[in-house]
């Protein structure tokens, strides 16, 4: 039986293309869109939410890419946000402070873009996808998901401008990695306020 995710890409880093000079920019297609059915037993529905430079990310979108989250909630399995990294840990802070379903929601992003060399971009965004399709992902808040980590959002913090590692959960580490064949959660989430 398939799991269900929904992808909603809000733009940022892993959904942009470098230019000649090194500069960030928009790309026409969104190359996480095109990732249509990538692993086995999940099938995805992408949407692309939002296309912004997460700096111009607000409390506006973030209350809408929320009230996305209620309206489709019942129709998923689970949940996987795209997002830029510059605003990443607020957003997921945000989410994670409001009234969640019960079923895993994950955000993810990408320190190099598209087409660079090394583009961590299609890979987190595949291990996020695997992460909220695992039944032990369910109702632990929002899940930070990089570099095969796992970080509760309201600890999570970005510790460095290019490192792919950057997300890091200073006081105690991550929740979990996400492993070749499973994920592993070795602590648990706190209770959510």
């Amino acid at each position: 039986m398939f799991k269900k995710i929904l992808a909603l890409h809000t733009g940022g880093t892993i959904s942009m293309a470098a230019d000649d000079s090194g500069a960030v920019i928009t790309n026409e297609v969104n190359p996480m869109t095109q990732i249509t059915s990538p692993i086995e037993g999940i099938a995805v529905t992408s949407e692309d939410f939002f296309n912004l430079p997460s700096p111009q990310m607000t409390p506006r979108h973030m209350l809408a890419l929320y009230q996305k989250i209620k309206e489709e909630a019942h129709n998923y399995d689970g949940i996987v946000i795209t997002h830029g990294t510059d605003t990443l840990e607020e957003t997921a802070y945000f989410l994670d402070t409001m009234e969640l379903p019960k079923i895993a929601v994950v955000i993810t992003g990408a320190m190099r873009s598209s087409n660079e060399l090394g583009s961590d971009g299609v890979y987190n965004f595949l291990t996020a996808l695997r992460v909220a399709a695992d039944p032990k992902a369910r109702d632990k808040g929002v899940l930070v998901v990089m570099n095969d980590e796992i970080h509760a959002a309201k600890y999570v913090t970005k510790t460095h401008t290019t490192n792919v590692s950057t997300f890091q959960t200073p006081t105690h580490g991550p929740l979990g990695l996400v492993m070749k064949k499973e994920i592993l959660f070795f602590k648990t989430a706190e209770p959510r306020v």
